[in-house]
């Protein structure tokens, strides 16, 4: 998870104590927290291998943001409504290679940009493909077309 309740309480201070206290399910909470863990995955999963090795803080403010958004299950706040649309931009964003989320390696602290998931190798420019998809010994045990 990219986010913990005492995170949103060090960002939101009483007022998540008081959401708390509006419902009878003890992981509320955690549940929320894990709706915006599986919302963001969403977003940067086509991009970065999850799990991430780090968590960059703006990752984790957002996180925030969006669990703050799932506990009001009734009618969020103008502000609450727009840090979680702010964030969801944001992701979105990632998601379209618009923006980077500046993910640093713990053990040499270098900053990771995209690394390619699966993507399909090129030819360089001006050379020409000679061979052809299967070798001679495959096709010699294919059926004719006579």
């Amino acid at each position: 998870m990219y986010a913990t309740e005492a995170n949103l309480v060090a960002r939101f201070g009483d007022e998540i104590n008081n959401l708390k206290l509006m419902v009878t399910n003890p992981k509320f909470v955690e549940d929320a927290i894990q709706d915006a863990t599986e919302e963001i995955n969403g977003h940067i999963g086509g991009r970065y291998p999850l799990p991430l090795p780090n968590v960059p803080s703006n990752l984790k403010r957002m996180a925030c943001d969006i669990a703050r958004y799932r506990l009001y299950f009734e009618k969020p706040t103008d502000e609450v409504r727009q840090r979680y649309e702010d964030a969801i931009a944001f992701l979105k964003r990632v998601a379209d290679n618009k923006a980077h989320l500046q993910i640093q390696l713990p053990e040499t602290n270098e900053i990771v940009d995209d690394q390619p998931k699966n993507k399909p190798s090129t030819a360089p420019i001006g050379t020409t493909y000679t061979g052809g998809v299967f070798g001679d010994s495959i096709l010699d045990q294919m059926p004719s077309m006579k």
